[in-house]
């Protein structure tokens, strides 16, 4: 693997704190990728590191995507793992962001390399931020679930109303991120929201809740109205498409019939 590569010399203060989003399995309503895009656009966060992905994703099931423009390439990305560092002290609290896709294979050498960012930038908590489908009968209907990897943090967790994960079954990246980093003394909180079924594309909702429930846990100080809004507007398009198309609104109303409801990851964890 070539070496992680910085793209600054920027100091990185201590006891930061980390989220990470992953594009792939734990990414239902792009609720996993979006999380952490907005919160790098929103804070102007800096580039510092970057993964080499070259010994981790298999191009064929993940193809680069190429810019071709006046039959002249203009651009080509392979898959990225980026991690980048907040710039303003105005959060009231340090903050590093990474920005991946869940790796293909060797999970346990990925790891070991984003915790070794972790370890060098003295990051002492982590969030992962997931979502998956589920048979929710309303985009407005969801509670964020989490699981810790210190018993000491399931109070906090209750604390803040989130709900505990239960869950047993094929798991993705993010529980080996969890294991290992505890073995090394960092904590891991990773929150899931449920994504109805019918919902393509971002779920601002999902994103909504679980980053509202970080800086509640952190105490960073960030203002998102601008994501209420977008999730407020998102939702009363939905209730315009019910009104449009009877089929819809017919699958809606079957959800709504069952009497039980499944609020945790129905295949990843």
């Amino acid at each position: 693997m070539k070496a992680a590569k910085k793209s600054s010399k920027s100091r990185r203060p201590s006891n930061l704190i980390m989220v990470i989003g992953i594009e792939g399995w734990v990414n239902a309503g792009k609720v996993s990728t979006f999380s952490v895009k907005y919160l790098v656009d929103k804070i102007e966060a800096k580039k510092f590191y970057e993964i080499s992905a070259d010994k981790f994703h298999d191009y064929a099931l993940y193809r680069p995507t190429v810019t071709i423009k006046d039959g002249l390439v203009q651009s080509y990305d392979p898959p990225k793992n980026e991690f980048y560092q907040s710039t303003t002290a105005a959060l009231g609290q340090p903050l590093i962001l990474m920005l991946g896709h869940e790796p293909h294979r060797n999970w346990p050498k990925y790891v070991d390399t984003v915790l070794k960012v972790a370890k060098r930038a003295k990051v002492k908590l982590i969030f992962t931020c997931g979502g998956f489908l589920s048979d929710l009968s309303s985009p407005g209907q969801l509670t964020v679930s989490a699981s810790a990897s210190d018993e000491g943090i399931i109070p906090e967790l209750k604390k803040a109303g989130v709900e505990l994960t239960n869950y047993s079954g094929p798991t993705s990246i993010f529980s080996e991120i969890m294991i290992k980093s505890k073995r090394k003394g960092i904590g891991v909180i990773s929150f899931w929201s449920p994504v109805p079924m019918y919902v393509s594309g971002i779920y601002p909702r999902g994103v909504y809740l679980i980053l509202e429930k970080i800086l509640h846990l952190t105490g960073i100080k960030l203002d998102l109205a601008d994501l209420r809004k977008k999730m407020e507007a998102f939702e009363a398009e939905f209730q315009k498409e019910l009104s449009r198309q009877p089929d819809m609104r017919g699958l809606v109303d079957g959800y709504k019939e069952r009497t039980t409801r499944e609020r945790e990851p129905s295949y990843i964890f």
